[in-house]
């Protein structure tokens, strides 16, 4: 029994550590295809987005919440080291560049949509000049039942 217990801690004390190793990371999203894909109007990236970085091999991951704010999208990046507020998000056909606020200055994301419009990939670019990938995938919209567009 000492020996399952002792094989138990030695198991769990190494996750950690292996965890935390450096691993290479694939940031491929297929390029749009401006012909097929429709138009993304800004509405269209409202809601929650999953986000991954690469930092220096180590992943860093994050939530994405989008949301129209009059004419325009706005809402807040949570990633380990914290919150930032999205300053602007601007679509241009597939091509997508978002500002968001830190501590140290503005920190930029220039990337582009999959064709399904529902994927980002990109690069981060922080203001010290390190550049970052980055992935973000859509969650799928969640529809209450007083959503359900029943007639009454």
């Amino acid at each position: 029994m000492k020996r399952i217990i002792v094989g138990i801690a030695l198991a769990c004390a190494s996750v950690p550590a292996a965890a935390s190793e450096a691993v290479t990371m694939q940031f491929a999203c297929s390029a749009p295809d401006m012909a097929a894909a429709k138009p993304v109007q800004p509405g269209d990236l409202a809601g929650l987005w999953d986000a991954l970085m690469d930092v220096g091999g180590i992943p860093s991951f994050g939530l994405l919440s989008l949301g129209m704010m009059g004419p325009e999208l706005g809402g807040s990046l949570a990633l380990t080291p914290g919150v930032v507020v999205v300053r602007s998000l601007k679509v241009d056909g597939r091509m997508v560049a978002m500002v968001v606020a830190s501590n140290e200055g503005d920190v930029r994301f220039n990337g582009a949509l999959a064709g399904d419009g529902k994927r980002m990939c990109g690069i981060v670019d922080y203001h010290g000049g390190q550049k970052v990938e980055m992935i973000m995938q859509k969650r799928p919209e969640r529809r209450s039942a007083t959503q359900g567009g029943r007639a009454g």
